[in-house]
């Protein structure tokens, strides 16, 4: 499959806000928007919009000073690139309804240091009080707030969740993540292919194989780089092991949640079995170095072959049990249904992927939508349920495991014959850029990078599933109980580490 296919306009930031809109109506979803300190080029900074859906991909660019018209009145999925925006470069989305810090905390951070600019020296503000954050309120007679984290007792990243109540149910959720951001955007500058990809496993690592898919999508684009056929086939079948062991973990948390621990542990030793495979196959039980620019790092003999054969057989019987166990549960099915429910409309406006996109009616999945690899060989449709709740995003992911077995099970006996990976120069046109695109267990992940006049990274800019869909829990839980807050969060099974990068 030929790389991804981008049809690219160039805009007057004022005149994007109407573009924005005309999209949206033509059935275009917001996919990501990626800054860049462009000022040593051409002395703006440089902001590209990606729209996905029909007919592939749009980018809009657009050349800026010190700030630019804000598109989220018309596109309130843009509301948190723009806030990311204002804090990481300091350009101002003119317009924008809410210029709160996202990930650079008043507290303890100067708001006129930008990381992400080019001549930012690496300098961290004097640790002092620069500010107060100011949450939400709702205000009435009655109303309470319950506050949870961004400690949390369990082995869980940090996340702050601030419930507004009055009795049981919940009337508001504020989430205020990023407590721990890493950088990883700026510790790539200048760096080769290579070596930010070790960087880009570790994003979040359950999901490093998708992810590290696209990002050498992009990265091999930029090299003018075709991996042979059977690393293609590898790559995919790593890949759907991957939304399989995590398919099974999060259904087996789903059961966890409902106080139903026989399903969960057997899903959970299930579960095991998977990372033990993974291990036996690549060295690493989450499937870390497998794969390389060029290629992949290891080899399928028949052995291997027959081994991923029978733990997909497997896996299909148990599932099977498992879907069988919760259809048949009236106690299962009245925690699932009309719990946590995002309708079709919040879902267009934020621009949800993956699961959580298909389980409220939108049929968004990258393997479809713009194939990579080998994924066009398969003639897939988009598994869709249309209530939005709890039941329906574990219905998906069962679903989901099928159709990754499937998939695998074609593929494991027809491998081409031909080396694993190809060698390349690390020489690209000056200041040359690409995106990748993958779907992971969590939906779709977004790379830009582009890069310098030496082959390294000028600029690299990821944007997880869980950086979209994380805002989308906030109505999930309006008019719930906060008992059942647990519950909503596990069907959609965010990644902290993914969204604060």
């Amino acid at each position: 499959m030929d790389k991804i296919l981008i049809n690219k306009h160039i805009i007057e930031s004022n005149a994007f806000v109407n573009s924005a809109d005309n999209l949206k109506g033509s059935g275009k979803y917001l996919l990501g928007i990626a800054a860049a300190d462009e000022r040593s080029l051409n002395s703006k900074f440089g902001i590209r919009y990606f729209f996905g859906g029909n007919n592939g991909i749009d980018e809009y660019s657009v050349k800026v000073d010190e700030s630019f018209q804000s598109i989220s009145k018309v596109c309130p999925a843009a509301k948190m690139y723009e806030r990311e925006i204002y804090d990481l470069f300091g350009l101002t989305p003119d317009g924008h309804p809410d210029l709160r810090p996202l990930m650079l905390y008043p507290e303890n951070w100067n708001s006129s240091v930008h990381p992400l600019r080019k001549d930012y020296n690496n300098s961290i503000p004097e640790m002092k009080r620069y500010g107060e954050y100011k949450f939400k309120k709702v205000l009435g007679e009655g109303i309470f707030e319950v506050l949870v984290g961004p400690v949390h007792a369990g082995i869980i990243e940090p996340g702050h969740f601030r419930f507004s109540l009055a009795g049981e149910p919940v009337l508001q959720l504020e989430i205020r993540h990023f407590w721990k951001h890493r950088g990883i955007e700026k510790v790539c500058e200048g760096k080769d292919f290579k070596e930010a990809l070790d960087l880009v496993a570790k994003i979040s690592g359950d999901n490093n194989v998708n992810i590290t898919i696209s990002y050498l999508e992009a990265v091999e684009s930029i090299l003018n780089l075709e991996i042979t056929e059977r690393a293609k086939y590898i790559r995919v079948i790593l890949a759907e092991l991957e939304r399989i062991w995590n398919y099974v973990r999060d259904v087996a948390w789903i059961f966890m949640d409902i106080g139903f621990a026989l399903p969960a542990q057997s899903l959970f030793a299930l579960q095991e079995e998977l990372m033990k495979l993974n291990k036996s196959l690549t060295g690493h039980r989450f499937l870390f170095n497998a794969l390389t620019v060029g290629g992949v790092n290891f080899n399928l003999d028949s052995s291997k072959l027959k081994a991923i054969d029978n733990m997909i057989n497997k896996v299909e019987k148990n599932i099977k049990e498992c879907e069988a166990f919760i259809v048949n549960s009236s106690t299962v099915l009245d925690r699932l249904e009309f719990t946590g429910k995002i309708n079709k409309k919040t879902a267009e406006e934020l621009s949800l992927c993956g699961i959580s996109a298909r389980a409220s009616g939108l049929p968004r999945d990258s393997r479809i939508e713009f194939p990579y690899l080998i994924y066009d060989k398969f003639d897939l449709k988009p598994a869709l349920l249309e209530s939005g709740d709890v039941f329906a995003r574990t219905a998906l992911r069962i679903k989901e495991i099928y159709v990754s077995k499937k998939i695998i099970g074609d593929l494991l006996f027809n491998l081409p014959e031909g080396d694993i990976a190809v060698a390349y120069e690390n020489r690209t046109e000056a200041y040359k850029y690409a995106a990748g695109n993958s779907e992971t267990p969590r939906g779709n992940a977004f790379f830009y990078v582009m890069a310098d006049n030496d082959g390294k990274i000028f600029r690299l800019k990821y944007i997880d599933p869980s950086f979209r869909i994380w805002p989308s829990i906030q109505y999930g839980v309006l008019g719930n109980i906060i008992a059942d807050f647990p519950l909503i969060n596990k069907s959609l099974n965010l990644s902290y580490s993914g969204n604060d990068m």
